[in-house]
């Protein structure tokens, strides 16, 4: 069984390496626009931020199967030890964000 406190993580996973894309090419675009002060533009996930986000929604299925349960955790683990700095909150827009966790 997933705890919350395991979607919990997963969910500041998925933002704070969501919130990176959007940095990264945030910067990208002021880089190369430096004279238009807003504008739209397109970013995309990582494959990173993607993976994270199907093991999201993935934990909050009601039904999951021991396999895949096993999977969330080995994942959780492997970013625990690798990337200890996606467990603390960067993204400052979460606790706004963190209102509306359900959707997916």
């Amino acid at each position: 069984m997933i705890t919350e406190q395991n979607k919990d993580n997963l969910y500041r996973i998925t933002s704070n390496l969501s919130f990176s894309d959007y940095q990264i090419a945030l910067n990208r675009y002021k880089q190369h626009h430096k004279n238009i002060r807003y504008a739209d533009f397109s970013y995309s996930l990582s494959s990173e931020t993607i993976e994270a986000k199907e093991f999201y929604g993935m934990a909050c299925k009601q039904d999951i199967t021991i396999d895949q349960e096993e999977e969330i955790k080995a994942y959780l683990l492997k970013i625990r030890l690798a990337y200890p700095d996606l467990w603390e909150q960067t993204n400052p827009n979460y606790e706004q964000w963190k209102s509306v966790k359900g959707v997916k």
